[in-house]
C-alpha cells in the first residue's frame, strides 16, 4: 500500500508539473496566435491599400491614353487641314516664307543719362 501511495503521489507530482507546462504551452501559443492574427491584418490592410492604388493608377492610364487618342486626332485633322490648305494654293503662287532673323546684335540699353534725355 506503502509502495502504491508513492507511486500515486509521484505520478500527481509529474501531472502537477506536466499540467502546469501545458499551461504555459497554452499561454505562448495563444500569444503567437494573436500575433499572427495582428500580422494577417496589417497584410490585408497593405493589401487593400495597394490594390486601391493600382485601380487609381490604371485610371490615370485609361485618361492618358484617351488623351493621347485625342490628341492624335487633332494632329491628324491639323495635318489634313494644312494639306488641303496647300494644295488649294495656286500653282504661280508660293507661300509666304519668313524673313530670316537679322544677325544684327539688339541695341544696348539707355544708360540712366540717356534715359532722362528722351524724356524732355
Amino acid at each position: 500500500m506503502r509502495r502504491t501511495f508513492i507511486g500515486c503521489a509521484i505520478i500527481a507530482v509529474l501531472l502537477v508539473r506536466c499540467n502546469q507546462q501545458a499551461e504555459a504551452d497554452l499561454a505562448t501559443c495563444k500569444s503567437d496566435l494573436t500575433k499572427a492574427r495582428d500580422e494577417v491584418t496589417a497584410a490585408k490592410t497593405a493589401r487593400t491599400e495597394a490594390e486601391q492604388k493600382a485601380t487609381a493608377l490604371q485610371q490615370q492610364v485609361a485618361s492618358a491614353n484617351a488623351q493621347i487618342a485625342q490628341l492624335q486626332t487633332a494632329a491628324q485633322e491639323a495635318a489634313a487641314k494644312n494639306a488641303a490648305e496647300a494644295s488649294k494654293t495656286p500653282a504661280g503662287t508660293a507661300p509666304k516664307a519668313k524673313a530670316p532673323p537679322s544677325n544684327k546684335a539688339p541695341p544696348a540699353p539707355l544708360t540712366p543719362e540717356e534715359r532722362r534725355r528722351s524724356k524732355f
